[in-house]
């Protein structure tokens, strides 16, 4: 659209450009026309003149010659200064001059009142052509004058008509180019968003069933743990002999220890009382002990965080750290993890590095597994991104970087 207007102001404006020129040469030819047709008007006095020199005349007539040579003068000098600003000024200067010398010797020659010889015609008969090829040489001026502006002139048009043709051709790539690149970017577009819809299905029934096996593993925690210790007290309880008393109040004790250890660690997994008692830091230290302690992998865990975050970023962050610590269980076969939460410049980052075998980061494939794609989601949630990088000399190091915001108690 650009270029279209670009294209039509260009246009408007050499047309006018070509209009004015057009006139402009219509109006200078006009008036060379005009003075080169008074100045044959007078040239054909001089001829006159010159033809009756030769002959007997009356006075009366003599004088009527006389005065038709000084209006004769008149007329080419005032020709003359008319086309002072013409390209031929110089030659209507000339002209003017050789037509004063032309009259002031005819002139001489009128008022001896006897014919002109043969040779005293001779001059005369010079000065006149002189006067005619100075005409002459003034038409042919103006004519190639005339073609070489209309080759100019027809140049212009051609050079408007190549513009032209050059930016609505440019115009139509353009369209072109952008009707192609619009297609394309829709249907990546379309591609896209079929991609996140499958990635949030995949997602959403990978929650379900995360949901489904954690409601299994309490179920079976509830029936194989707590059920037997609760029975087992409940047996206690009910024995009814008076001997070793004693000894089963001790067993419902400790069954009644194991039953309370079981509760919190049931309730530590399905969420840590301590990430919203003490924070993100407390909690990634837990989920690291309890990490080392069921893998028997060497994890070290560094962090300069100093205030608490908003509830739901510590979540989101927490969760990444455990979906991130669960594949390098399950797939990296690595024996040591670092773990290093900061915060610099308004953004909590947090990478997680493994020795392990590592992926390919330049594969598509492993992003769009269930955990990583929750893991970019998580992130994204927070205003944040996740990152796959190759770690140094193997591995896999995964990035996060959300932004800082803190919670209501810190901020107060």
């Amino acid at each position: 659209m650009v270029l279209l207007g670009v294209a039509g102001l260009v246009a408007v404006r050499q047309s006018r450009q070509i209009r004015r020129g057009a006139a402009a040469i219509v109006s200078n030819q006009l008036t060379v026309t005009r003075l080169i047709q008074e100045a044959q008007a007078e040239e054909d006095t001089l001829a006159v003149t010159l033809y009756w020199l030769g002959t007997e005349e009356s006075s009366d007539r003599r004088s009527q010659r006389l005065q038709e040579l000084k209006e004769a003068d008149r007329s080419l000098a005032r020709l003359a200064d008319e086309a002072a600003r013409t390209p031929d000024a110089s030659r209507w200067k000339e002209l003017a001059a050789e037509t004063q010398l032309f009259s002031r010797e005819a002139e001489q020659a009128i008022r001896s009142g006897a014919p002109v010889s043969n040779q005293a015609m001779v001059p005369l008969i010079a000065r006149h052509e002189r006067v005619l090829a100075l005409i002459r040489e003034l038409i042919q001026t103006s004519n190639q004058r005339l073609i070489r502006e209309d080759r100019e002139l027809n140049l212009q048009i051609q050079d408007m008509a190549d513009g032209s043709t050059f930016l609505l051709g440019s115009s139509f790539v353009l369209a072109a180019a952008c009707a192609i690149g619009t297609i394309l970017y829709v249907r990546w577009s379309i591609h896209r968003m079929e991609q996140q819809t499958d990635q949030l299905n995949r997602v959403s029934w990978h929650m379900l069933q995360t949901q489904e096996e954690a409601a299994r593993r309490f179920s079976h925690e509830l029936h194989d743990e707590l059920d037997q210790s609760l029975a087992a007290i409940r047996a206690n309880l009910t024995y009814r002999a008076e001997t070793d008393t004693e000894q089963r109040r001790s067993d419902c004790v400790a069954l009644v220890d194991e039953s309370i250890a079981n509760v919190r660690e049931l309730s530590q997994l399905l969420r840590p009382v301590m990430l919203d008692d003490f924070g993100l830091e407390a909690g990634l230290r837990w989920l690291v002990e309890k990490f080392g302690q069921r893998t028997r992998i060497q994890v070290e865990f560094k962090s300069d965080l100093e205030e608490r975050l908003h509830g739901e970023i510590e979540t989101h962050l927490f969760r990444i750290t455990q979906e991130s610590l669960t594949n390098v269980a399950r797939h990296s076969s690595a024996k040591k993890v670092s773990i290093q939460l900061s915060s610099r410049d308004g953004q909590v980052r947090l990478v997680i590095e493994d020795n392990g075998i590592g992926i390919a980061t330049d594969d598509p494939r492993p992003m769009s597994s269930l955990g990583l794609v929750g893991m970019t989601a998580r992130a994204e949630q927070c205003g944040g991104w996740v990152r796959l990088e190759p770690a140094d000399p193997t591995g896999l190091r995964v990035v996060v970087e959300v932004p800082l915001v803190k919670s209501e108690e810190s901020a107060g």
